[in-house]
């Protein structure tokens, strides 16, 4: 949520949590311009995200925590617009 709020420039989110047997399933949904479209302006109006390198922050640093519980995320641009980022997580530790 907070990459959805921090660099989504007003986009809405939507969370869906699911328990499964063995898994936590987490999704992410945020709007945004499309991929195919583009932003209107032809531009961003924030800079570019800064990259850290595992310091906690981030798509990069979320990888990590999710992997620390044995877990897997995925994250990519939607094709209508915005970016998904899903998270499971096995709900017995490894």
């Amino acid at each position: 949520m907070t990459n959805a709020l921090k660099h989504g420039d007003g986009a809405k989110a939507e969370v869906t949590v699911r328990c499964a047997d063995h898994y936590l399933r987490v999704e992410v949904l945020n709007s945004g311009p499309s991929v195919l479209a583009g932003s209107a302006t032809g531009h961003r109006s924030r800079p570019a995200p800064v990259q850290t390198h595992g310091a906690g922050r981030g798509l990069l640093g979320l990888r990590e925590r999710v992997a620390v519980y044995g877990g897997d995320l995925d994250a990519r641009r939607r094709l209508g617009g915005g970016y998904r980022v899903r998270a499971r997580i096995p709900l017995d530790r490894p």
